[in-house]
């Protein structure tokens, strides 16, 4: 079987703590696998070839059978999804979504695009993958998307949501598109999950844990600790038949939350990427409908 509704972006926005609220309601699945990819398969280069992007190359699923398989686990649950954060990138995503299942619904969520680019260089800060500073970084980033890196050291090119949304409005319509705003969210979790729930039509009343925030960035304090935490070992193999799986994703995302030290971008860098996402907010205010003079503030 395929999905009923997709999470699709975008990266650094919290959707992976979106993906596991969502994950603990009775009626939905949704496969512990995140970042299929599948439906942007097409658009991929043969390698992505940025530092550490084998994750992207050798995780995510190529084949409609290994896609289909996430969902085996399945029983009787009505909504069925998953979650891939570059499928509001890509160009075509949209309409290879379309094609599969026009009725899908999309859950978006969107974070200030500024902020949002600062925690994916934090991000690949975090993973050991970026080296330089954020504003050379920013300067390579041309360069890079030449070369081929996966999207997610396209600090600027992610940020620019106007295009994204206008794809998904033209292909699916408003009416199925579901989207948030991260500051909003992290603020009210537990209101706009419940939004979401209505999105999807199932109770909305279910009980959810929305404490847990999964997949934040940062400089590790300890790269060694934090390697441990994150990262496979033998140690923590032989234990895990003896703690219940909600309870080590409970420890590990709290140690790695603790294991990691929040740093602050420039205020000149941060002036001059207000200043060139301004225009883009202001067409997605008109593609939304929405207010977003708080985002031109940062």
């Amino acid at each position: 079987m395929i999905p009923n509704f997709l999470i699709v972006g975008a990266a650094k926005s919290g959707t992976s703590s979106l993906d596991r609220y969502l994950a603990q309601h009775p009626e939905i699945y949704i496969p512990t696998k995140k970042e299929a990819h599948f439906y942007s398969i097409p658009d991929f280069p043969e390698r992505f070839t940025g530092p550490g992007d084998e994750g992207m190359n050798d995780e995510t699923i190529r084949q409609r059978a290994d896609y289909e398989a996430l969902f085996d686990a399945r029983t009787d649950e009505p909504a069925v999804g998953e979650s891939s954060v570059f499928y509001l990138y890509y160009p075509g995503t949209a309409a290879r979504i379309y094609a599969d299942n026009p009725e899908m619904k999309i859950i978006i969520v969107l974070r200030e695009p500024v902020a949002r680019a600062y925690s994916a260089y934090m991000h690949l800060i975090r993973d050991a993958r970026e080296t330089l500073s954020f504003e050379d970084s920013l300067a390579a980033e041309e360069e890079r998307k030449k070369k081929g890196f996966e999207p997610m050291w396209l600090y600027r090119d992610l940020g620019r949501y106007s295009e994204q949304i206008e794809r998904y409005l033209d292909v699916f319509g408003a009416e199925r598109l579901h989207v948030m705003l991260f500051d909003e969210f992290t603020k009210q979790s537990k209101h706009y999950v419940r939004g979401v729930f209505r999105f999807l039509g199932v109770d909305e009343h279910a009980r959810i844990d929305t404490q847990m925030h999964h997949n934040e960035s940062g400089v590790p304090r300890s790269r060694a600790a934090f390697d441990f935490v994150s990262k496979p070992h033998p140690l923590k193999e032989w234990v895990k038949p003896f703690i219940p799986q909600s309870v080590r994703e409970r420890l590990g995302n709290r140690a790695k939350s603790m294991l990691l030290e929040r740093t602050s971008m420039r205020s000149e860098t941060r002036r001059e990427l207000s200043a060139y996402f301004a225009p883009d907010i202001a067409k997605l205010e008109k593609l939304l409908k929405r207010d977003l003079s708080h985002w031109k503030k940062s």
